[in-house]
């Protein structure tokens, strides 16, 4: 058998026998190797036995984790070298005679680390097992750093899920984003304390890359502002990482009802080509809260719907209805239905269908105006046409006097007045403009 002893002098006599698994080594309780030492995190590192030698991870520690003096990421550890943690070192020793598997060394271990899970396997678990093939599987991803965390916890999720799960396994964000672009991923299980890219930044690009997708964040450092931050990023659920089988199970339970709530009933799917105006209608028919986010090239706005109500808009420096229609005015673009969170004020009290109506009216109006301007402009060009311009002389003045009252009837020698007889001819056109005497008609 091989084992970590611990070779500091303050914490001397402290030793860890391995096995085949993965083991978490750190100060806080739930490490499966506990050392209480100041300068080791939390979760420091996670070791796992291959044959002679020892694989070594460190966990995003604060301190550090080396390797003969050097400072690693990931590497091995060969017997009688030295591992480093903080300030604590340890070393790899392999035993001459092999120790009996039934007596581990409870010396010093945790009391969370020595009592395994104790799992209860369900009635029907061997029935499923016979015939899981023919049983619809869930396609889970669960992303941690910890390759101890995910053996333990996918393990046990595959058994309360009686093989129904198919549960996908990523340490770093790359490898996540790779495992949704080659499997149907219908649940993600994030946590935050991922390398390179953390959990919330893989919460926004998931989020926008599939928005249907559902998204759960489990960690181990629950705070306040993580918590809003991924909520506000699209999270379905925050979640504080269990350390025992019992929160496993809570745990469970929740994801398997988030997932089931997504297809238990109605479609799924994209829609193309399809007016804000039927998205705005469908959220407030259903009485749904969420907020639209709705953007193309030139613009970013959201409109916010709380209980079947449009309470909120803003896009630019434009809030309220402004915002609303300068919105639904768009020709394209694209938009996000996003977990509902309280707007910053409520600026609009209309009705969503008047609102929608406005819109409509406004929409068609600005069509005309655009449609109307090409074409006085081409009546005006077709009115200027070719050839000299012509001077009209002026009419002489009536006098007042010959002019019959406004009210008079006609007298009876008077012509009744015909079509064209108030036309003065003054010019006529052959060729050639030619003038015309005024007394002419």
């Amino acid at each position: 058998m091989a084992k970590l002893v611990v070779v500091s002098p303050a914490l001397g006599g402290l030793s860890h026998e391995l096995s085949g698994g993965w083991a978490t080594i750190g100060r806080a309780d739930g490490n499966t190797f506990q050392i209480v030492e100041a300068s080791i995190s939390g979760r420091h590192c996670e070791v796992r036995l291959q044959g002679n030698e020892l694989v070594v991870r460190d966990l995003l520690s604060t301190n550090g984790t080396f390797v003969q003096n050097k400072k690693i990421a990931e590497a091995v550890l060969k017997p009688g070298e030295v591992l480093r943690l903080g300030h604590v070192e340890l070393r790899l020793e392999l035993s001459a005679t092999p120790t009996s598997p039934s007596k581990p060394d409870r010396t010093n271990a945790p009391a969370a680390a020595l009592t395994p899970f104790p799992v209860q396997k369900p009635v029907a678990a061997a029935k499923a097992e016979t015939d899981s093939d023919s049983i619809k599987k869930h396609h889970i991803l669960f992303v941690d750093d910890s390759l101890a965390f995910l053996e333990t916890f996918s393990k046990l999720c595959s058994i309360f899920a009686n093989n129904a799960w198919e549960i996908h396994c990523a340490a770093t964000a790359d490898r996540a984003l790779a495992i949704l672009q080659e499997s149907p991923i219908e649940l993600a299980v994030l946590d935050i304390g991922i390398p390179v890219v953390d959990g919330i930044q893989l919460l926004g690009i998931i989020n926008q890359r599939y928005p249907g997708l559902k998204i759960a964040v489990m960690t181990g450092n629950a705070t306040e502002s993580n918590r809003a931050a991924c909520l506000s990023n699209g999270a379905e659920l925050f979640i504080e990482k269990p350390v025992s089988s019992d929160g496993i199970k809570v745990v469970f339970n929740l994801l398997n009802d988030l997932m089931t709530w997504a297809h238990r009933e109605g479609f799924s799917g994209a829609l193309r080509q399809v007016g804000m105006q039927e998205v705005i209608q469908m959220e407030c028919i259903g009485r749904h809260s969420s907020i639209l986010e709705i953007r193309n090239r030139q613009l970013r706005g959201q409109i916010y719907i709380e209980a079947g109500a449009v309470t909120h808009a803003a896009v630019g420096t434009l809030v309220g209805e402004q915002a609303f229609y300068r919105l639904l005015s768009l020709k394209g673009g694209e938009f996000h239905v996003k977990p509902f969170k309280a707007p910053p004020q409520r600026t609009i009290q209309e009705r969503w269908e008047l609102l929608l109506m406005d819109a409509a009216r406004i929409c068609d109006e600005e069509t005309v105006l655009i449609r109307k301007k090409p074409a006085e402009d081409m009546a005006k060009s077709s009115v200027a046409g070719p050839g000299p311009a012509t001077h009209v002389p002026p009419s002489k003045p009536v006098p007042a006097e010959t002019l019959p009252p406004k009210d008079s009837p006609p007298r009876p020698d008077e012509k009744p007045a015909g079509l064209g007889d108030d036309i003065v001819v003054v010019a006529t056109y052959d060729g050639k403009w030619k003038s015309v005497d005024d007394s002419k008609k």
